[in-house]
């Protein structure tokens, strides 16, 4: 009796275990299923990925002891200061690379053909493919603004990736890696997007990437971030590494960045058929607008971008656009990132009309703008000298004509930053030292005295709008009250 009544317990204990298991068929078979599909979407991408190895060499100074190794050494000492000669240095690099074309055209980074200056081109580029052949691979041309490179082999009849729409990636969305990190030539890493238009990063003038926790490591540059579709959706570019700067030589911590592919194929396009990207120029410096810049131009909710300086004779300038203006849309579309207008203004095309949407004096108006190219931009400067007076953190001093000879301040009136008070509103705001103060609050400063006045005079304010003056870019500053 008691040797039944245990088989009976051992029976209906293991009865449950049956509708489990029926239950959960249906979630494992889509759990194979997606497994199958990660698998098959691995072996269509990876022959369309090659991997780039370069020589970069450079010449190098040395100093030799020409008695080195002979009799004379002994004569002369190991340590004599020997004779100028030179000699060659010779880096080897590893990227990645995808095929973009049947007949051999391969988009990648720039940095991954450059030396360390990133405009020093690789004396020998070589391409392997997932068959083992390997080809010689020459520059179409380089963006090192955007960090893009073509390439072109002598080949036809190749696994040409299919560029995808990046405008529609999702933050969630599955993505897949592909390159050659470590050398470890066709590795296959999964993620998702974990964010899109990341900008300010400083691994490229025009920056709007999309970040991934897919594993990206050293020699992944270049590489191709797919969707589940097998769509090139972004090109491999950089990574966060614990203790590293951007792109340092670290192993991946989960944040990857990768230029989104339809800015990649607009360079791309541009590089093929003319060697060069030709950008549009509007002519102005642009900032964030802040909530308490927005307060202090009585703008209400932040929005749009500050116009700090419209340069004279530039596609703005004719336009009308003046320093103060706030462009809050472009082509009828809103625009309230610095980093989305300078990118979507850089991709339109040269002599292009644009509608710019303003808001001054408090409202709206459109101004037609036939945009210019672009050229290049000057850097700021530094500064010294102590002060005689000192509001809000802040000490300034009259511009002398020495000193602003010595800045770049040629021919420029205004307070001049000798000070900033670790901790204070100045410092908070973004004030240094070297900087020119013009304005306060839409009127003009010429010297220490007529600062200190007119910051005494917005005293009531709930932040003061500071026209500032920085080697020779030209910004706005919001500089809070109620700390003094």
């Amino acid at each position: 009796m008691k040797r039944g009544l245990v088989t009976l317990i051992l029976v209906l204990g293991l009865l449950p275990a049956r509708p489990m298991l029926a239950q959960n068929s249906v979630a494992l078979q889509a759990l194979q299923d997606f497994s199958d599909g990660m698998a098959e979407l691995a072996g269509q991408v990876k022959p369309s990925v090659v991997a780039i190895k370069t020589e970069v060499v450079t010449e190098t100074t040395t100093t030799e002891n020409p008695f080195m190794g002979t009799p004379f050494e002994e004569f002369f000492g190991r340590n004599h200061p020997g004779m100028p000669g030179h000699g060659e240095e010779r880096r080897p690099g590893l990227g990645s690379g995808v095929i973009v074309s049947r007949d051999g055209y391969i988009l990648t980074n720039n940095h991954v053909v450059t030396g360390g200056d990133r405009e020093t081109v690789a004396q020998r580029i070589t391409v392997e493919l997932l068959d083992k052949r390997s080809f010689n691979a020459k520059v179409v041309g380089r963006d090192p603004l955007s960090d893009l490179a073509v390439l072109k082999i002598d080949a036809t009849g190749l696994p040409a990736l299919p560029f995808g729409d990046s405008d529609k990636l999702r933050v969630g969305e599955v993505v897949v890696a592909v390159g050659n990190p470590f050398g470890q030539l066709h590795t296959v890493t999964t993620g998702i997007v974990s964010a899109v238009g990341r900008g300010y990063m400083g691994l490229a003038e025009y920056e709007d990437f999309v970040q991934t926790d897919a594993a990206i490591n050293p020699g992944n540059s270049g590489g191709a971030l797919v969707n589940t579709r097998g769509q090139l959706v972004a090109i491999n570019t950089a990574i966060i590494g614990s203790g590293s700067s951007f792109g340092g030589n670290v192993g991946s911590a989960g944040v990857g960045f990768a230029i989104p592919s339809n800015m990649a194929r607009k360079v791309m396009d541009q590089l093929i058929d003319g060697g060069a990207v030709h950008r549009a120029l509007l002519g102005v410096l642009i900032q964030p607008v802040t909530k308490e810049m927005a307060a202090a131009i009585n703008l209400g909710a932040p929005r749009g971008v500050l116009v700090g300086r419209v340069d004279k004779g530039s596609a703005a300038d004719a336009a009308g656009i003046q320093r103060g203006d706030v462009i809050v849309s472009l082509d009828g579309e809103a625009v309230n990132e610095v980093n989305v207008l300078r990118n979507r203004i850089a991709m339109t095309k040269p002599g292009t009309q644009v509608r710019i949407g303003v808001w001054r004096d408090g409202s709206e108006r459109t101004l037609p703008v036939q945009l210019g190219e672009r050229t290049a931009s000057a850097s700021p400067a530094a500064a010294d000298k102590d002060s005689d007076s000192e509001v809000l953190g802040l000490k300034v001093q009259d511009l002398t004509a020495d000193i602003g000879n010595r800045l770049g301040y040629t021919g420029q009136t205004g307070a001049l930053v000798t000070a900033v008070t670790p901790g204070s509103a100045a410092q908070r705001a973004g004030l240094q030292r070297g900087d020119l103060i013009q304005e306060v609050d839409r009127h003009p400063v010429a010297n220490a005295t007529d600062f200190v006045r007119l910051m005494a005079a917005g005293a009531k304010r709930e932040a003061n709008l500071l026209l500032v003056r920085r080697g020779e870019d030209v910004v706005f500053v919001a500089l809070p009250r109620g700390e003094e």
